[in-house]
């Protein structure tokens, strides 16, 4: 345990230095060393040349024969050049048996992707709830924009106030998008809502998150814009059950 401690605190040392210069490049790319049954928290400073553009975070984890055991997914929204470096930060569990994890930033093709400041740190459970009573450990997303005229869709983005795209369903697949769409949709929570709001299992107790826009967006209107402050809790919500990855999403409307 020693020597492995030793070996993940000379990378540690050798990422951080190689993350002093900036790269250009439309993927992030980094394998590390890790320990099992532990949490760590992975963060790297990144821009982009397209304002809003999304970005996908994945950790892939694997034990020693390279067999792959666990990985994580968030979706970001990317600030233009001209708002500064942005900072995506993941929290990883490791399961039994993980020894080396690799984290990858991606957008669309096209678009340019520069990084610094590359991070690993180890956090303490006491740590990883923030405050955070259990029964506010969050399932999924609801959206009330009611009496707001928004229009339904089955690809509705959200932005923060300061242009940051909080979800946009980015990774979700065409089949997946056309049978039930990135969020569904009513005009009060029923029951088959709260289907969709549960993390897995039909006894999942479902503790939503509410947000409600400032305004609404997009052409045709099926967007929403809130508060940056809103967009902050539903990021760091993100860190103890990502409910974006599964599209646990509702849009309350007229």
């Amino acid at each position: 345990m020693v020597q492995r401690r030793i070996l993940l605190s000379a990378l540690l040392v050798v990422l951080l230095a190689m993350a002093a210069v900036p790269a250009q490049a439309g993927v992030f790319q980094k394998t590390f060393l890790l320990e099992a049954n532990a949490t760590y928290e992975v963060s790297v400073y990144i821009q982009a040349d397209l304002e809003g553009a999304p970005a996908l975070a994945s950790v892939y984890i694997h034990n020693e024969h390279g067999e792959y055991l666990r990985s994580t997914k968030l979706s970001r929204g990317v600030p233009a050049r001209n708002g500064g470096w942005h900072k995506v930060s993941v929290t990883v569990a490791t399961p039994t048996g993980a020894q080396r994890a690799t984290v990858m930033i991606t957008t669309e093709d096209d678009i340019e992707l520069s990084w610094d400041d590359f991070h690993i740190r180890r956090i303490e459970m006491s740590e990883t709830l923030n405050g955070l009573e259990p029964d506010k450990v969050y399932t999924g997303l609801i959206v009330d924009a009611r009496g707001m005229d928004l229009q339904r869709g089955m690809s509705p983005r959200i932005w923060s106030e300061s242009g940051q795209l909080v979800y946009a369903g980015v990774v979700a697949r065409q089949e997946f998008i056309q049978e039930r769409g990135i969020a569904s949709y009513g005009q009060e929570l029923s029951p088959e809502l709260v289907e969709r709001l549960k993390s897995r299992g039909a006894d999942t107790d479902v503790t939503p998150l509410v947000v409600t826009p400032l305004q609404i967006t997009g052409n045709p209107e099926n967007s929403v814009i809130i508060s940056d402050a809103d967009a902050a809790k539903i990021l760091e919500s993100l860190n103890h059950h990502d409910y974006l990855a599964r599209y646990s999403v509702v849009f309350l409307v007229d």
